[in-house]
C-alpha cells in the first residue's frame, strides 16, 4: 500500500484530510502526522512514506524548508502542497523543487482525490523506470504443480525447453484451447471481491464437473482477471473439424450449466489446434482474438480489451516471472506467514509496485490471493474428511478458528462444518 503522511498545525485539517482521501480505493494508508517541518522530517525519515501531504506556514521549520532538506536527503517520495495561501514566490519555490501539486485550502474531496491519483500513477512509473533499469534477479527455483504449469504455458509466463514431469502426460499429444469469458454484465459489474470469488470458484466447478464427464483429459485454469481456460488433449492424427466440432459443443455446454445454475452470462471462444504442447500459447492467442472480433458483442468490446490488457503479454518479461514467482512461493508456502515484505526483499522490487503489478496481472490483490489460495486448500481437506475443522484451519495458515471459520463463510457461501454436512 502507498504510505502516506500528512504535515499542517491545523488539527482540523489533518483530522478533515484523514476523513476525505478514499484510502482503500487508492489502496493507500495513513502513515502519520506532524505539526511542523521538524517534526515532518523525524516522521519521514521514521515512516519513509511515498506521498508527503503538507500545509506551508507552519511553526519552527515551514513546508517549503522541510521539502528543501528532505531533497538535500535525496528522499524519493512525492508532495504535494496544500497552502490557505495563494502565494505566487511559494508557488514558484514549490515547482522548482519539484513538487506534484499545489492547492489552495479548502479542497474538495474530489479534488484531493484526483491529484492524490495522479501522484500515484506517477510513483507507479518511476518504480517501473527504476525496475526496467536494474538487472534481471535470479529468482530461487520453484516446483510448479500441474495447475501453475498449465497456466504459466497458456499466459506466456514461461517455454520450458523441456516438459516438467507433472505434465509427462502431455508428450506427442495434439491440442486446442477454449478461453471462457465471464461477461460483465449488471449482476457482476460492481460484485466485491468476496462475491467475485465465490463466482470463480461456481466457474470453477461446473466446468470441471462438465469436463469430467464429457472430455477427461481436458485442464480447466484460470488465465486472469474474467477470463478462464480450458486446455483440450486429444491423440495424434485426430481430425482438426472433428476436434472442432467436440470443443464447440462441449463450450455451449459449460456456457448453458454457467446460465441455468448460477445465472452467469458467459461466451467462448476457440483456438485452433495445435501438433504439439509448444505451440498451446499460440492456440490460446487465437482463442481471445476471437472473442475480441466477435461481431455480436460490440458493447463489450471496450471492458474486453481492458480485461485482456491485463494479459502477461503486456508485462514486462522481468515482472512476469516476478508474479510466476509470487504465484508458486504462495502455493508452497500458504501454511506459513506470507507478506509482500518477504517477498519484496527476495525479489528486490518495491513493495508498494510489487503489489499494484501483481493486481494488475491477476486481477486482484496480493493479499486477496494468499486468502483465495488457504480457502482452496482448506476446502479440498475439509471435503476429504481426513480432518477436524481446527486442524484444518492450522494447516492452511490460520491459528484462530474463529478467523478461519468467518474467511471460509464469506468466500465460500457456507461455513466449514456446513460444508462438511454437504
Amino acid at each position: 500500500m502507498w504510505k502516506i503522511v500528512i504535515i499542517d498545525d491545523d488539527f482540523q485539517v489533518v483530522r478533515g484530510l484523514r476523513k476525505a482521501i478514499p484510502w482503500e480505493e487508492l489502496d493507500a494508508e495513513f502513515a502519520g502526522e506532524a505539526i511542523d517541518g521538524e517534526g515532518g522530517l523525524k516522521l519521514i525519515e521514521e515512516v519513509n512514506p511515498d506521498i508527503v501531504l503538507t500545509d506551508i506556514y507552519m511553526p519552527e521549520m515551514n513546508g517549503i524548508q522541510m521539502i528543501e532538506a528532505l531533497k538535500q536527503q535525496s528522499f524519493t517520495g512525492r508532495f504535494v502542497i496544500l497552502s490557505g495561501y495563494n502565494d505566487f514566490e511559494y508557488a514558484r519555490t514549490a515547482l522548482r523543487l519539484g513538487v506534484d501539486d499545489y492547492l489552495t485550502k479548502p479542497v474538495t474531496v474530489d479534488q484531493i482525490r484526483q491529484v492524490l491519483d495522479e501522484t500515484i500513477r506517477k510513483l507507479e512509473e518511476t518504480y517501473l523506470q527504476r525496475l526496467e533499469q536494474t538487472e534481471e534477479p535470479s529468482y530461487p527455483a520453484m516446483n510448479w504443480r500441474q495447475e501453475e504449469w498449465t497456466a504459466s504455458i497458456l499466459n506466456g509466463l514461461t517455454q520450458p525447453e523441456e516438459l516438467p514431469a507433472a505434465l509427462s502426460e502431455w508428450r506427442d499429444k495434439q491440442f486446442t484451447v477454449m478461453v471462457i469469458e465471464v461477461m460483465w454484465t449488471e449482476r457482476t459489474r460492481n460484485i466485491s471481491i468476496a462475491d467475485w470469488n465465490l463466482f470463480r470458484f461456481a466457474v470453477a466447478n461446473i466446468s470441471e464437473e462438465v469436463l469430467g464427464g464429457e472430455w477427461r483429459t481436458a485442464s480447466f485454469v484460470w488465465l486472469f482477471g474474467n477470463y478462464a481456460a480450458v486446455l483440450l488433449r486429444s491423440e495424434p492424427g485426430t481430425d482438426a473439424l472433428q476436434t472442432a466440432s467436440a470443443a464447440e459443443r462441449l463450450g455451449g455446454l459449460i456456457i448453458n450449466y454457467l446460465k441455468s445454475y448460477i445465472d452467469l452470462d458467459a461466451r467462448f471462444g476457440l483456438g485452433r489446434t495445435k501438433d504439439s504442447w509448444q505451440e498451446i500459447k499460440a492456440s490460446c492467442d487465437e482463442a481471445l482474438q476471437g472473442l475480441l472480433e466477435d461481431p455480436d458483442q460490440e458493447q463489450q468490446a471496450e471492458e474486453s480489451q481492458t480485461a485482456t490488457e491485463l494479459s502477461f503479454n503486456t508485462i514486462h518479461e522481468k515482472h512476469r516471472k516476478a508474479v510466476q514467482y509470487m504465484i508458486e512461493y504462495v502455493h508452497t508456502h500458504y501454511a506459513e506467514d506470507i507478506t509482500l515484505e518477504q517477498l519484496a526483499s527476495q525479489l528486490y522490487i518495491s513493495k508498494n509496485y510489487l503489489n499494484q503489478l501483481f493486481k494488475k496481472v491477476t486481477g486482484e490483490t496480493f493479499t486477496n490471493y494468499v486468502i483465495r489460495v488457504r480457502i482452496e486448500k482448506a476446502k479440498v481437506l475439509l471435503l476429504e474428511g481426513k480432518h477436524l475443522i481446527y486442524e484444518v484451519s492450522e494447516m492452511v495458515g490460520y491459528q484462530n478458528v474463529p478467523y478461519f471459520t468467518t474467511l471460509f463463510k464469506k468466500y465460500c457461501g457456507v461455513t466449514p462444518s456446513e460444508l462438511m454436512k454437504q
